[in-house]
């Protein structure tokens, strides 16, 4: 059985001519991917933090490898539909690491049956990073209007 790995820019070809930690690093920590320009600017320290964080527990190379192979071999959205809990889909309106997330987190919406999703302005894939206070406030409210009364 083969397996196709799609090289993009930014993507595996960064990796290939990176290495993998600058690959990661970054990913992490230079590119819009998981945090806007305006933040990485005005956080570097806590852009540090976030990246030593990840870094600690986040796949080696050789590992990382069989979970991209994994991730663009897999295909489950036809259960999507059997999802029977309540679910909130959240997302930032910058998420375009590596593809458009915003589009996926449409279509789990879409799928999930009740399931609702939320956006927030101007954040990436770290939004749960870069603003916590917003994310919190989005979740906590959501698990307050769907918790049982007892």
């Amino acid at each position: 059985m083969g397996f196709k790995i799609e090289l993009r820019a930014g993507g595996e070809i960064g990796l290939v001519e990176k290495g993998f930690e600058k690959f990661l690093r970054d990913e992490y920590c230079e590119s819009d991917v998981f945090f806007t320009a305006d933040f990485r600017n005005a956080h570097p320290e806590r852009i540090e933090e976030f990246f030593k964080l990840a870094r600690a527990t986040h796949a080696n190379l050789s590992e990382y490898i069989h979970l991209s192979i994994a991730r663009h071999n897999w295909e489950a959205t036809h259960r999507l539909g059997d999802v029977r809990v309540p679910t909130l889909v959240l997302i930032g309106t910058n998420d375009q690491a590596r593809s458009n997330h915003l589009l996926q987190a449409e279509a789990l919406k879409n799928r999930i049956p009740g399931a609702e999703l939320k956006v927030l302005e101007g954040q990436s894939h770290g939004f749960f990073w870069q603003a916590p206070e917003e994310t919190n406030a989005v979740i906590i409210d959501w698990v307050k209007c769907h918790s049982i009364n007892t």
